[in-house]
């Protein structure tokens, strides 16, 4: 019997040391890169680390954060930020955001406040991301031009293999506000397959973002009372993010779309209703006056309607 409690005695005191050890590296771990992106150049600030979780977990807690990388323009602030893993799971992280933090990109600030907003990461061989999630109950963003409000909004990422580029991708919402109709949607999903120049690693973050490809947009769904949208299709991205290809645009009640837009500022009057005939005339010769089904084309940085170009289109680009 003393035997035994000797054994337990002893296994208990090298688990703790070897907690103990282990908070000790991982906090050395995060000051090193710390220093690391101060010597580059970056703001890498906080205000206090604490690193805690005995006996099994190993959770990082920061206060007053700061980071802003010089050559991207990219910068971020919180005032509170946790990344919680298990002592025998380093590969696996949970992500734990603050209810308010802001983030800048070349001058332009957005300020984001949510609840519940976690993420997951799972690394792989190599610290490849292998598996990624995001969820939040509320999440609302603001910004320069741009207001948008999610509620039971789901995202996840996944490699096809852990050798490729290629990332699986789904997002959806319960409901959505914002964007170019405004006011509130009754949800959203995307499904896409995503391919990139370089895997997705850790140290994405200070090493630049690895940039699209090519998209394989199985479906983008936004529906609002009676409108509903869908977007399919496959695009070629080149290095400076423009677009080339061609999506399957479905509209359903489509009218719906032009007085929401007017409604919500985003679009004047006299334009809606130059509209509204033009795409009635197309929607008669499809067979349903009510329903718009369109190819767009992307070329030459610019989406059209077929031989009609209709605006520049977007840069696909991380920053």
């Amino acid at each position: 019997m003393k035997r035994l409690a000797f054994v337990v005695v002893a296994a208990a005191l090298a688990w703790a040391g070897f907690w103990f050890w282990s908070a000790h590296a991982l906090r050395a771990e995060i000051e090193g890169w710390f220093d690391a992106r101060r010597a580059e150049g970056w703001q890498a600030d906080y205000t206090d680390l604490f690193v805690r979780g005995f006996p099994n977990r190993l959770d990082a807690t920061f206060t007053d954060l700061a980071l802003a990388d010089p050559d991207t323009g990219l910068a971020w602030n919180a005032p509170f930020f946790q990344v919680l893993q298990l002592v025998y799971r380093p590969d696996h992280a949970i992500l734990v955001f603050p209810e308010t933090q802001t983030v800048s990109n070349e001058g332009d600030v957005y300020a984001i406040d949510a609840d519940g907003l976690r993420a997951s990461v799972v690394l792989g061989d190599g610290d490849t991301v292998q598996r990624a999630g995001l969820e939040a109950d509320v999440l609302n963003v603001d910004g320069p031009g741009h207001d948008l409000a999610l509620a039971g909004l789901t995202a996840g990422l996944a490699a096809v293999d852990e050798a490729t580029q290629v990332y699986r991708i789904g997002i959806s919402a319960d409901a959505a506000a914002g964007g170019v109709a405004g006011g509130a949607a009754d949800g959203l999903a995307l499904q896409a397959t995503i391919g990139f120049d370089r895997p997705w690693t850790r140290d994405a973050l200070e090493s630049g973002r690895p940039q699209p490809t090519t998209l394989d947009l199985r479906t983008a769904e936004y529906r609002k009372g009676e409108l509903f949208l869908r977007v399919a299709g496959d695009l070629d991205i080149d290095e400076a993010g423009r677009p080339t290809g061609e999506l399957a645009l479905r509209a359903e009640n489509w009218r719906a779309l032009l007085d929401a837009a007017v409604e919500a500022g985003r679009l004047p009057a006299s334009l809606a209703g130059t509209l509204e005939q033009g795409l009635a005339l197309v929607a008669q010769l499809s067979g349903n006056p009510d329903t718009l089904d369109l190819p767009l084309r992307f070329d030459d940085g610019m989406v059209r309607i077929g031989p009609v170009p209709i605006g520049e289109a977007p840069r696909l680009r991380l920053p």
